[in-house]
């Protein structure tokens, strides 16, 4: 299953989209649905998006529903305060979608392409699991994925996704590359 269509599987109700302007994923969960999207540079201004820090929300306690997390917290000094402020901003029984590069794959092992300076904070599953428990919620779902074009419009190696794409299911679940984390709010 694709990013685009878990989100679309797993995102109800008023979502909430953190870092919306890095992929294509606020494109097309948008569609029909009540998106508000925060993000501290504004590349694709509209409605419903607010220049925001992902660490200081400017929301009300229990405003959404579901919460899009989709490759942000590497790039954040603090994640844990991201998280607990998540956690806020989501309603009880809220669903967080998130997804983050895997400190561990074959492909960070070899070439540190997750390392510093793009990526600030790198996570293990049980590192990962453990933060997002401590901050009030339950994993339900963690998963991983090979990296492709609609979680890294950035990349400077758009060639290598198929390639990636090939490798994955040949590789344990501890080298592959993005967690896919379903939780939800407790």
């Amino acid at each position: 299953m694709s990013r685009i269509a878990l989100a679309k599987a797993v995102l109800h109700g008023r979502i909430l989209d953190v870092g919306h302007s890095v992929g294509p994923l606020h494109t097309e969960i948008a569609d029909g649905r009540d998106v508000t999207a925060i993000d501290i540079v504004i590349k694709r201004p509209g409605k419903n998006v607010v220049k925001a820090d992902a660490t200081r929300m400017p929301f009300r306690a229990q405003t959404f529903d579901s919460l899009l997390a989709g490759e942000i917290i590497e790039h954040l000094d603090e994640p844990g305060r991201f998280v607990a402020e998540g956690r806020r901003v989501l309603k009880d029984g809220g669903t967080l979608l998130l997804t983050t590069p895997n400190r561990r794959s074959l492909l960070n092992r070899l070439t540190k392409a997750y390392e510093k300076p793009a990526h600030l904070t790198l996570f293990t599953r049980q590192e990962l699991v453990s933060l997002l428990e401590q901050h009030g919620f339950r994993v339900e779902r963690l998963t991983l994925l090979p990296y492709t074009a609609e979680s890294s419009e950035g990349s400077g190696h758009p060639w290598f996704f198929p390639i990636r794409k090939a490798m994955h299911p040949f590789l344990p679940a501890p080298l592959q590359e993005q967690f896919v984390v379903i939780a939800r709010a407790v």
